[in-house]
Parts: C-alpha cells; sequence; structure tokens
C-alpha cells in the first residue's frame, strides 16, 4: 500500500468495494458507464443522465475528471443518493470526501448542496454545505472531520453505508469523479474523523496551540482539558473532569466509551471563548453568533474561559464537560433542551453542592404551576431558571429504582425521534402525565426536606 495517499474511486462507485486497502491513488473512473449510473437513485424533482463531459483542468490530469459525467438538472429539495452496499464497510479509514462540479459559464446563481453520508437507517447522518459558485470545474473537497451533525442522534462513521448530494436550490451541472482519501499522514491517531485535541487545539488557538508554553494539552483516561490560561491548574481539572466522567459512568453503564478524547477548553480570554463558535461554524461552513452564556458546548467542544475569582475547578467547567461527554457517549447533541441540561445541573449539583439548593427547589416547587414538567419538558431550549426542574427530574430518573432502569430506553427513543419531548417518553417511562408529576414532586419534597 502507498502510506503517503490511499484514494479509492467511488467512479460512479463501480468498484470501490473491491479497491479498499488498496493503493490507487492515480486510479480515475467516472460514469462511463450505464452501470455505474444505476448504483445511484435520484430523489424529488431532479433528472440525473449520463453525458460526455468537457475536459478537465489539464494541472489536475490524471486525477481530474474525463470521459463520462453525469447530468443533473432539478428545481431543488431534491438529491442524488449512493445506494447501500456501494460503500467501504469502514469510513473511518478515510479522511476526505472528492468529487468534480462542472457549472456552464453562464449559469445564473450559485446552487448550494448538502454533502451528506448516511448511517444504514437513514436516522442519523454528517453533512457540509457546498456553495457551487464557479465556471467550469471545480473540485469539492469534504474533510469528514468538518462536518455537522443531523438534527437526531449524532451519527458515527463507522456506522455510515449511503453517501448524498442534497440540492438545496435550482442546479443545472455535471459531477464526475468521486473519490475517498486517507491524506497524509495516513492512519495517524489524529487523522481519524472525529475531531482530536490537537484539532481543537489549533482551531481554538491557531498557531500558538504548538508551543506548550503557550497552550496546554493534557489528556488521561478519555479526557481532554486545553487551556492557554497561565493560572489554570490543567492536571487539577483533568483529575476532576475525570472523576466527574466515572460518576456518569457509574449512573449510565449503558452508555458507548467515547471515540476520542472528550474535550474542555478554556480559554484566557473571554473574548476569544465568546467568538469560538464563530470560528468553529466558519470551518464547517457555517455561520454562528457569538455566545454570551459561561459555558457552552457545541459539536461535543466544551468551552469556558478563565476567571480568577472561581478558579480551576470552576462549576461551569464541570456543567459543559458534561454536555461534550453526554454527545459522546449517548450521540444526543447538546440542544439545552431539559435532558441534556438536567444531567448537566445535577452533575455540576453533585460535585460542586449548592448552599440554597434546598430553599431553591422548594420554593420554586410550591410556587411552580401544575403543568410544569410538560412545559419545561416539551424538548425545546429551556431557560436558566428552570434547570432546578430538569436537574431534579434527572436526579429522580438516575435514583429511582423503578424508573432507572427505563433509562436506556429513554435515550434509544430520544435518538431514534431526536426529540426529548416528555409526551413522546412517557409510554417508555410506564406513567401517565400526572403520575410523572406527581412521582417527582412527591421526590422533590422528600429528597429536598419539606415532606
Amino acid at each position: 500500500m502507498n502510506q503517503s495517499r490511499r484514494q479509492l474511486l467511488l467512479a460512479g462507485l463501480a468498484s470501490l468495494a473491491m479497491a479498499v486497502g488498496q493503493a490507487r491513488a492515480d486510479v480515475l473512473a467516472g460514469f462511463e458507464t450505464g452501470a455505474d449510473l444505476q448504483r445511484w437513485s435520484a430523489q424529488g424533482k431532479i433528472t440525473v443522465q449520463r453525458t460526455d463531459g468537457p475536459p478537465g483542468p489539464k494541472q489536475v490530469e490524471p486525477n481530474g475528471p474525463a470521459g463520462s459525467a453525469a447530468r443533473i438538472d432539478t428545481a431543488g429539495n431534491s438529491g442524488l443518493f449512493i445506494k447501500a452496499g456501494q460503500l467501504p464497510p469502514d469510513l473511518s479509514d478515510f479522511d476526505t470526501l472528492r468529487f468534480w462540479v462542472h457549472r456552464d459559464p453562464e449559469a445564473a446563481a450559485p446552487s448550494t448542496i448538502e454533502v451528506r453520508f448516511y448511517e444504514a437507517d437513514g436516522a442519523a447522518w454528517f453533512w457540509r454545505a457546498v456553495v457551487l459558485d464557479q465556471p467550469g470545474w471545480t473540485e469539492v473537497a469534504v474533510p469528514f472531520k468538518w462536518t455537522r451533525w443531523s438534527p437526531t442522534r449524532i451519527p458515527r462513521w463507522e456506522k455510515v453505508n449511503r453517501l448524498g448530494i442534497y440540492f438545496r436550490d435550482a442546479a443545472d451541472l455535471l459531477v464526475d469523479s468521486f473519490s475517498l482519501a486517507d491524506d497524509p499522514p495516513p492512519n495517524a491517531a489524529d487523522d481519524k474523523p472525529v475531531l482530536g485535541p490537537d484539532d481543537v487545539a489549533s482551531l481554538a488557538f491557531g498557531k500558538a496551540a504548538a508551543d506548550p508554553d503557550q497552550v496546554r494539552i493534557v489528556t488521561a483516561d478519555g479526557v481532554a482539558v486545553i487551556t492557554d490560561a497561565p493560572d489554570c491548574k490543567a492536571d487539577d481539572l483533568l483529575a476532576h473532569l475525570s472523576k466527574v466522567a466515572a460518576a456518569v459512568k457509574a449512573d449510565l453503564p449503558f452508555a458507548a466509551p467515547p471515540a476520542n478524547p472528550v474535550v474542555l477548553v478554556v480559554f484566557a480570554a473571554e473574548d476569544r471563548y465568546r467568538n469560538f463558535p464563530v470560528t468553529l461554524a466558519e470551518r464547517l461552513n457555517a455561520r454562528a453568533a457569538p455566545t454570551a452564556a459561561a459555558g457552552y458546548t457545541v459539536q461535543g467542544i466544551a468551552t469556558s474561559y478563565w476567571d480568577p475569582r472561581q478558579g480551576t475547578l470552576r462549576p461551569v467547567f464541570t456543567h459543559e464537560f458534561v454536555h461534550a461527554l453526554l454527545s459522546a457517549t449517548l450521540h444526543l447533541d447538546n440542544k439545552s433542551e431539559w435532558f441534556q441540561e438536567g444531567l448537566a445541573a445535577h452533575y455540576q449539583l453533585r460535585f460542586h453542592p449548592q448552599d440554597n439548593i434546598r430553599a431553591v427547589v422548594t420554593r420554586s416547587l410550591e410556587s411552580a404551576e401544575g403543568d410544569t414538567l410538560s412545559q419545561v419538558c416539551s424538548g425545546s431550549r429551556i431557560p436558566l431558571d428552570r434547570y432546578w426542574v430538569a436537574a431534579t427530574l434527572c436526579r429522580m430518573l438516575l435514583e429511582d429504582p423503578a424508573l432507572s432502569p427505563t433509562l436506556p430506553a429513554v435515550v434509544a427513543a430520544v435518538q431514534k425521534s431526536g426529540s426529548t419531548a416528555i409526551e413522546k417518553l412517557l409510554p417508555v417511562l410506564g406513567l401517565s402525565q400526572d403520575e410523572l408529576d406527581g412521582k417527582w414532586r412527591a421526590f422533590c419534597r422528600k429528597t429536598y426536606g419539606t415532606e
């Protein structure tokens, strides 16, 4: 095998399965036969046909488009999808998808596509938006690490078995020469599709990430702390977060081990922290606004900033780390709904006890309206002043001997639907809304000392 680069042609994906593991850096193919095209399926208002493509750029020969290509004409809201069984069994061996697109020089408006990588059930996928606005042939490269997640469960590369090109709007163009690549250095630990600590550090701190005197990266037991704050005791924080991770694992033994270390980034500069979502979004070819929160977890990366008044074991560090840990082990993205916020707040209180929590719960419980749970647990983002509801409910789910055995099924239901709306989970819990509400109120009164 050529260890400097592996490139496997999808070639209409005719012979890709046989090519896995072989050195194919100089192999090209496209939609050269009708059989190649039959390996794809079209959905929506879209026409796909083989045609002779214009000559490819000479500077990329022989790796550019050549011969026949697939002509796509669509009004939008449609897609072209490779059928199951045509991809390698584990895409985590690769790191980039490449293909070529040709737009007529006279084409009007740009076209936006989404390159999608689906799991077998079609309910979870990675994706990246690409704006097509250049005339002639253009190579599109989709780095696996820098793709976004579907709104249901978080997908996994080893489960991906289909590729799709979704057209958001009208397009008339050619596509050709799909290839999978493992760019140098091949098979390196930080060269896998998931983001590793080094990737996150480079994104967060740029060139300074390579200087250990400026940016410290400490890892152990599937946990990583990255910081440029001189006074942050990174080793102490790492040890603390490892204890948190162990506690979560003990409570949720069915959770999968993380594929890569779960990362917390502590920024020395607050403004740099607040703009990190913008920086990440740019790398993902997306858009985001700066965060106004004290801590923020996005794409499974927990972030916050250094506050000398609160020091190394700042409670928000624990809170955000739990969000990232749940993303990595339960494959549920942080949408700031009751389940993620409830568990994060629960473990924050467990490791950083709040003196007035009993008073907060009892006072709030007595003044809370009767439909508190249905409102807070609608599956939508919850406000900060309702975290106590989510935290106490999650604590009950973890500690009640009748409810804790249902947690694996609860998580599976959320993964399937992409929603934590409580009405959808009541059958799994074996309770009606009134029964859950009564049970929760009784748990709060007993646990927080008012019964």
